[in-house]
C-alpha cells in the first residue's frame, strides 16, 4: 500500500479487472473536513450551553420588587351599631394577616358623656364628649360597614387623625355640629376619602359613604378598562380589642 494510493480487490466484472487502482485517497482533504466539523460541533455546543457567569439584564425595579406604596397591610372599617333612633358611627382598623383578613382590631369613636338627658341637651348646646373607646358598642348589632384595605402611608394618616383627635382634651358632642358622623368623615378624609353629609342618620351615613367611594373607584377601574363590578363587602366580625 502507497500513501495516497491504494488498491482494492474486487470480485471481477465486465469492464474491471481485478486489481484495478482506484482515485488517489486525498488525506488532507478529510483532515480539513473533519477539523471543521469538529469546530462547527463545538461552536454549536457553545452556543446551546451557555457559562454559568453570563451577564443578564437586571430586572426592572417594579418587576424586583412591589411597591410598599400599593401593599394592603392595613384595614378600616366603617360601621353603624344599632341603637335607637340614630344609631351610632364608628370605625375598627388594625392590621391585615396574608389572607387579606384582620389580624387585630382596634376601635374610635365619638359619643356624648352622660345619660340620655345629656344627649337631648346636646341636640340644643355642646355637651362633653368622649373618644376613649367602650367595649359595650360591640354589644350592639352591626347594621351596616365598609370595608377598606390600606397601605402603610394611609394608615400612618389614620393613626395621625386618631391620635390629633385623642390630643383634645375637651372633645364636645352635638347632634347638628359634632357627632359620630363628624368623627368618622375626619378619619375618612384623612385617609383621601370622600365624604357624604354629615348631617344626617348613622343609618344613612355609612352606606352613602360606601357607595360615594366605591362608585368613584368603579369609575377610576372603567377608565384603566379593568373589571367594574362592585366588590362584595366584608363581612363584619368583631374581634377583641387590643
Amino acid at each position: 500500500m502507497l500513501l495516497g494510493r491504494t488498491t482494492v480487490e474486487h470480485r471481477e466484472r465486465p469492464g474491471l479487472k481485478m486489481g484495478m487502482p482506484m482515485k488517489p485517497f486525498n488525506a488532507a482533504a478529510w483532515a480539513l473536513a473533519g477539523c471543521v466539523m469538529v469546530a462547527s460541533g463545538a461552536a454549536a455546543q457553545a452556543q446551546t450551553s451557555a457559562p454559568a457567569n453570563v451577564s443578564r439584564p437586571a430586572p426592572m425595579l417594579s418587576e424586583a420588587r412591589p411597591s410598599t406604596s400599593s401593599l394592603r397591610s392595613h384595614y378600616i372599617e366603617f360601621r353603624v351599631a344599632e341603637i335607637g333612633t340614630y344609631g351610632h358611627s364608628y370605625v375598627a382598623y388594625g392590621r391585615l394577616d396574608a389572607r387579606g383578613k384582620p389580624a387585630d382590631a382596634h376601635y374610635a369613636d365619638l359619643h356624648p358623656m352622660g345619660n340620655y338627658l345629656i344627649m337631648a341637651v346636646g341636640h340644643l348646646l355642646p355637651v362633653p364628649a368622649n373618644t376613649e373607646w367602650d367595649p359595650d358598642v360591640l354589644k350592639l348589632p352591626i347594621a351596616s360597614s365598609y370595608f377598606r384595605p390600606l397601605n402603610a402611608a394611609d394608615y400612618a394618616k389614620l393613626q395621625t387623625a386618631l391620635r390629633r383627635a385623642r390630643e383634645n382634651k375637651q372633645p364636645y358632642w352635638n347632634a347638628v355640629t359634632n357627632n359620630c358622623n363628624h368623627f368618622v368623615a375626619e378619619l375618612a378624609r384623612a385617609i383621601g376619602l370622600r365624604t357624604p353629609n354629615d348631617f344626617q342618620l348613622s343609618y344613612a351615613f355609612v352606606p352613602a359613604l360606601r357607595q360615594l367611594n366605591e362608585s368613584g373607584d368603579i369609575h377610576a377601574r372603567s377608565q384603566r378598562g379593568g373589571p367594574v363590578g362592585r366588590r362584595a363587602p366584608a363581612s363584619s366580625t368583631a374581634l377583641p380589642d387590643s
